[in-house]
């Protein structure tokens, strides 16, 4: 069992992350940090003596820190993260991480002069069915992918300082960075301001990634909660509804093709396409809850998927849609 673990941000997201620790059982000792009072006496009312208050100055004090969590907004992670690179901890700083692309730059040259190991959480890549659609998409009988669709939508919360795209959209940007290893491409994107002026509660975004379009759809004023990912190869179809419990992931044998070049007649232009529906399989794992595995590989100090590289390149591809 390791010894002590610092979280740092006592908000929404902080009391989830210390809750998930309890459960856990690994540690004999959590610290909390919080420039909030008010959050603190929450969380001490909360957990009771599993968690200890700490100032941010006495952090190079408990050597028996080795771990950080830190669950706190953009603005205010450049500065905290100045402090506490140079005291070579394993740090794991939640989705965007920063907001603005100069920030990236800034702490990729402090983390040249630490040893601290820096990863962001992305959650969704440690998601047992988004890890095993990787394996299904890589597998040769797939066949070749030709379209891809991620729907992200819900009614509330309704963000202030974000519209809709960077609330939600960066959880489908990630995991299509985790499925493709090829630089995404933005083509263009729609933007519906329904409550106010720039609010951008409505987005649909198209993308390429290895040729392949992509469109990610995302609303903070959807009546029904909607969590869909479809794949189209020209052999089959994957379609993953998250909210789907009995039957999350379903596979089609289905596709649709027009005669080859080579068999061009007079009649191509009206003939219809040729579709074909073969049998279809869902499947349900016994799947462990993300948060679970993404902590467990974070104190596991394991190789760093969401890298600050892969952090900042999500946001450069976001940036372009809120902008």
């Amino acid at each position: 069992m390791n010894k002590e673990i610092l979280i740092i941000g006592c908000g929404y997201w902080g009391s989830i992350i210390i809750n998930c620790f309890k459960k856990l059982k690994k540690f004999k000792k959590i610290y909390i940090c919080d420039k909030d009072p008010e959050k603190i006496k929450v969380i001490k009312k909360r957990f009771g003596n599993f968690v200890n208050e700490i100032n941010i100055q006495d952090i190079s004090k408990k050597k028996g820190i080795k771990n950080i969590y830190i669950a706190t907004p953009p603005s205010k992670n450049l500065e905290l993260l100045k402090k506490l690179l140079p005291l070579n901890k394993n740090i794991l700083l939640e989705k965007p991480g920063f907001s603005k692309l100069v920030d990236f730059k800034i702490i990729k040259r402090e983390l040249k002069n630490s040893k601290s190991k820096l990863r962001f959480g992305y959650i969704y890549l440690f998601h047992d069915y988004i890890k095993l659609i990787k394996k299904i998409i890589n597998k040769k009988n797939f066949g070749k992918i030709k379209y891809i669709k991620f729907q992200r939508q819900n009614f509330g919360p309704i963000r202030s300082d974000v519209n809709s795209f960077a609330d939600l959209a960066t959880h489908d940007l990630s995991i299509l960075k985790f499925l493709f290893k090829e630089k995404v491409y933005l083509k263009n994107f729609t933007k519906h301001d329904v409550l106010r002026f720039n609010s951008g509660d409505i987005i649909s975004a198209n993308f390429l990634v290895n040729k392949i379009p992509v469109d990610i759809n995302v609303s903070w004023l959807n009546p029904e909660k909607i969590r869909k990912i479809t794949i189209i190869s020209d052999k089959n179809m994957i379609l993953f509804d998250e909210m789907n419990l009995e039957r999350p992931i379903q596979i089609f044998n289905n596709y649709a093709n027009y005669p080859k070049l080579a068999k061009f007649t007079k009649s191509y232009l009206t003939q219809k396409a040729f579709v074909y529906k073969g049998k279809s399989k869902y499947v349900k794992l016994k799947e462990k809850k993300s948060l679970d595995n993404e902590i467990l590989d974070f104190l596991n100090n394991k190789k760093i998927i969401a890298d600050i590289n892969f952090a900042e390149d999500i946001i450069k591809i976001s940036n372009k849609v809120i902008n």
